[in-house]
């Protein structure tokens, strides 16, 4: 059996690979949504080719276990009004990241059914869905799917995905992988989308989340200084597009 997996290089998709492929031994196809536009997109890429030869070093079958990475560049997944639509009207009850619009479009554009979709019980869309998910057990994992009928018709943009991750924190996630022995690999996962100076900013949305979820010894103190840098380059880039 194989898994397909959005991996972006961060703790919770990071930790599902690693608990396939080095504690399941199971096979992946890893799936990377490109945003050029996005400061850390380089940094995300360079984590991933790190943590892949962390795993090899660990366990030297594991390679055959992860196929190549399918990239899709973000500019390329083709619009769907629907989804779109459904995605502002649950943004407009609680907040709701922009990437769940163009990632419902990307999961339906390729008709992929049962892509892994690392959420985590802290995270925003576990507010959403969980009272309406379902429970189920491959033989080797348990993980959840959204009811055929939810109670919100919108939430059919989470229809495609499986959501392996639901219940645990980052925290347990921690505790777990230093059972499994990959404590060391996650360590080299990356959160901030707007790093400076080849670390993370402190200010932007990732990194406030990843200190309020209980991992903040890996945010840096934020600093007046990083703040004017971060703006500064945010105003750099807009006058570049």
């Amino acid at each position: 059996m194989e898994y397909n997996i959005l991996w972006t290089s961060g703790w919770d998709s990071t930790y599902r690979v690693l608990d396939l492929v080095l504690n399941k031994k199971r096979k992946i196809q890893p799936y990377y949504v490109m945003d050029t536009d996005r400061v850390s997109t380089d940094f995300e890429i360079e984590a991933m080719e790190k943590i892949k030869q962390m795993i090899e070093v660990k366990d030297p079958e594991a390679k055959d276990r992860i196929k190549p990475t399918i990239n899709i560049n973000i500019k390329d997944i083709p619009p769907n009004e629907e989804i779109t639509r459904n995605y502002r009207i649950l943004a407009d009850m609680s907040h709701l990241g922009g990437q769940y619009d163009w990632l419902a479009r990307f999961a339906d554009s390729e008709d992929i059914k049962g892509l892994e979709l690392s959420v985590h019980i802290d995270d925003t869309v576990y507010g959403f869905v969980k009272d309406d998910i379902v429970k189920k057990d491959d033989g080797i994992d348990v993980f959840y799917t959204l009811k055929d009928n939810p109670s919100i018709e919108s939430l059919k943009i989470f229809s495609r995905y499986n959501f392996p991750l639901l219940q645990l924190t980052k925290l347990e996630m921690e505790q777990n992988s230093m059972k499994f022995g990959f404590a060391d690999i996650m360590e080299e996962t990356w959160f901030c989308h707007s790093p400076i100076n080849n670390k993370p900013c402190g200010f932007c949305n990732p990194c406030i989340y990843t200190r309020e979820e209980g991992m903040g010894r890996r945010v840096p103190k934020p600093t007046l200084k990083n703040k004017a840098i971060q703006f500064a380059s945010k105003v750099r880039r807009k006058v570049l597009r």
